[in-house]
């Protein structure tokens, strides 16, 4: 995959690299290409300042890591970086020169979840998909890097329930956390032309084209599925 443009918001997630705030929050609607440059980035920004240091790359599941956020990175062209993936210890290395860094892949699917990230130690964390994940697990992922200097975590999703703990406790108050707040549409992925974008924009109704094409963060209420309330004779 050649990444030949970036959008202006994409180009934000890339000037998060040399940024003072120590978290990036990406949310908004789905295929708005927040995902490959968040690992892309994530990966410069670790290789740019930390030499044999560990990170912590997460989603909802390990294969949802590897398949979402592992795969797509190693399908960039152009990338100066050596990567070798490990399955049976779930872990990445990536080279460059002399550098050399660690990234594991860990899966949050339940509260139990967070027992598998305890004890090490990390410079960064990228949480893919992070509304979809307990918040203990997240908790013990952010308490994984308090002790390391210019540690940084990189959030990532689409939007759920605006009572969700995520948005309330993150999006609302990423200004308290010293924190970027990056919220992405359709518009934002270069690669989408507007045809594509209106074509998806038909697949979804009610609550769900809120989420996934408008990228809000909304309650389930009245009729989810209008199309079907509002053609009872031909449903």
């Amino acid at each position: 995959m050649k990444i030949k443009e970036f959008s202006k918001k994409q180009g934000e997630i890339l000037k998060f690299i040399f940024r003072p705030e120590t978290a990036l929050i990406c949310d908004g609607a789905v295929r708005s290409g927040k995902t490959v440059v968040m690992i892309m980035s994530f990966v410069m920004w670790a290789m740019e300042s930390f030499n044999k240091c560990n990170f912590a790359i997460c989603s909802k599941t390990v294969s949802n890591a590897e398949r979402n956020v592992l795969r797509p990175l190693q399908g960039i062209e152009g990338l100066p970086y050596t990567l070798s993936y490990k399955t049976s210890s779930r872990m990445l290395t990536v080279k460059c020169g002399s550098k050399e860094n660690y990234f594991y892949l860990f899966g949050g699917k339940d509260e139990s979840s967070y027992a598998l990230i305890q004890g090490i130690t990390l410079a960064g964390v990228f949480l893919d998909e992070v509304a979809l994940m307990p918040r203990s697990f997240v908790d013990q992922a952010i308490a994984r890097t308090l002790t390391f200097p210019n540690a940084k975590i990189w959030f990532n999703c689409n939007p759920e329930s605006p009572m969700h703990w995520f948005y309330t406790d993150w999006v609302l108050k990423y200004k308290e956390k010293n924190a970027v707040h990056l919220h992405f549409l359709m518009t934002d992925n270069p690669i989408l032309s507007e045809k594509d974008i209106e074509e998806a924009g038909k697949k979804f109704d009610g609550v769900f084209y809120k989420r996934y094409i408008l990228g809000q963060w909304v309650v389930a209420e009245g009729a989810i599925y209008k199309i079907f309330a509002e053609n009872k004779e031909k449903y």
